[in-house]
C-alpha cells in the first residue's frame, strides 16, 4: 500500500539547504500497523508531513519515492492532494486542542469533516456524527455535539479528532504522538481505541512515538529513526527480541521496567545532533555509539537480512560483527 524508498527532504535556513531526512525507507501493507520510533528531532513528524504533502514552504522533497498504491506522492501537485487527504490518507496531530477550532461547537466541526468528503446532508449527516461519537466512546453524543473544545478533557478532545480523521473512511491513518499530553490511563484508552477502529475498518496505521514500549505493544512492524535516518526496520517481535542497531538496543534498554528496580535506569549519553551539527559523512549515531569504529566514518550501508529485516550499520556489513 505504502512504500517509502530513499526519501530525502531538505530545509532551507539562512540561505543554505540542510538535509532533514536522508534515504528514509519503510513499507506499510494493507491493514497493517507500523510504528515510527525515535527521540525528538529524529524526523518522524517530517516523514508524516512528507507523505501527506504538508511540508512548509522552506522544506521540500529533494529525492526519493513515496509510492502510494502505485502513485508517487513526491511528484504530485499540491492541489492533487485535495482528493487524497481525508478520503485515502488522514492524520491525527499531537495537540488535539490546536487541531480544533475553539470558537466552534464539536458538532459543527465534526459535520464539516463529513460535508467535505461525503454527500451526507441534513438528518443523515447528523446521524453519522452521532454514530461517529458513539464509535469513539462518547456515552452522550447529543450533549457532546453542543460543547466547545475547552469544555472537554484532553482525552475527549483526542476522541473528537479521531472521529474527524476517520469520517471519510481513509485507507491509511497517521497518528503523530496522539497521546503525548494525556495521562497514562487515558493514553492506554486512546491507543486501544485506535487499534479497535483499525481492525473494524481494516485500515492501515502509522503510529509515531518516542516510546518504543508503546510501539512494541500496539504495532506489528517498526521503523527506528535517528537524526533523519531509518536505522532499522522489521517486525516488532524480531526487533524487540533481538535489536541489531546500537541505537535500537539503547532505546529498548532504557525502557522502564526492563531492569532491576534497585539498579539505575540506563540512558543514552548525549543528544540528537541539530541540523547544523549533523556530520557530512559517516554514521549519525557515531558520537553516542558504544560500538563505534573507524569504518563508521565512511559510507554506511543498509544491510538486508534473509527475513527481510533491514539495518543501517557497518557492524552487519561483510566482515563485520553480526552481534555485539
Amino acid at each position: 500500500m505504502l512504500d517509502v524508498r530513499n526519501l530525502c527532504v531538505d530545509v532551507r535556513l539562512h540561505g543554505e539547504n540542510y538535509p532533514v531526512l536522508e534515504n528514509v525507507y519503510f513499507t506499510v501493507q494493507n491493514g497493517e500497523s507500523l510504528g515510527l520510533v525515535g527521540e525528538s528531532g529524529c524526523g518522524k513528524s517530517i516523514t508524516a508531513a512528507s507523505i501527506l504533502g504538508l511540508l512548509r514552504p522552506n522544506v521540500h522533497i529533494s529525492r526519493g519515492v513515496i509510492d502510494w498504491n502505485g502513485r508517487d506522492l513526491s511528484r504530485i501537485r499540491p492541489k492533487d492532494y485535495q482528493s487524497l487527504r481525508g478520503r485515502e490518507l488522514s492524520m491525527i496531530f499531537q495537540d488535539s486542542l490546536s487541531s480544533l477550532n475553539p470558537l466552534m461547537r464539536v458538532g459543527k466541526q465534526l459535520s464539516e469533516a463529513y460535508q467535505i468528503h461525503t454527500p451526507l446532508r441534513g438528518e443523515a449527516l447528523r446521524r453519522a456524527c452521532l454514530e461517529a461519537l458513539e464509535q469513539v466512546g462518547f456515552i452522550d453524543p447529543e450533549a457532546t455535539m453542543k460543547r466547545f473544545p475547552h469544555q472537554l478533557s484532553g482525552g475527549q478532545r483526542q476522541r473528537i479528532v479521531i472521529a474527524m480523521a476517520i469520517a471519510a473512511g481513509p485507507q491509511l491513518l497517521l497518528a503523530d504522538e496522539p497521546t503525548t499530553a494525556l495521562d497514562i490511563i487515558t493514553q492506554k484508552k486512546i491507543l486501544a481505541l485506535l487499534k479497535s477502529i483499525q481492525k473494524q475498518k481494516n485500515m492501515s496505521l502509522v503510529l509515531i512515538s518516542h516510546d518504543i514500549g508503546i510501539i512494541g505493544e500496539h504495532c506489528e512492524r517498526v521503523a527506528v529513526m535517528y537524526s533523519g535516518w531509518t536505522v532499522e526496520c522489521g517486525s516488532v517481535d524480531e526487533i524487540m527480541r533481538d535489536p541489531l542497531h546500537p541505537y535500537t538496543r539503547a532505546l529498548i534498554q532504557s525502557m522502564p521496567g526492563t531492569h532491576d528496580k534497585n539498579s539505575p535506569l540506563p540512558t543514552i549519553e548525549g543528544r540528537v545532533p541539530s541540523l547544523t551539527e549533523r556530520p557530512k559523512r559517516g554514521c549519525m549515531f557515531y558520537e553516542r555509539c558504544p560500538k563505534r569504529c573507524a569504518a563508521c566514518r565512511g559510507e554506511i550501508p543498509v544491510i538486508r537480512l534473509e527475513s527481510g529485516r533491514r539495518v543501517k550499520c557497518v557492524l552487519y556489513a561483510e566482515g563485520g560483527e553480526s552481534r555485539g
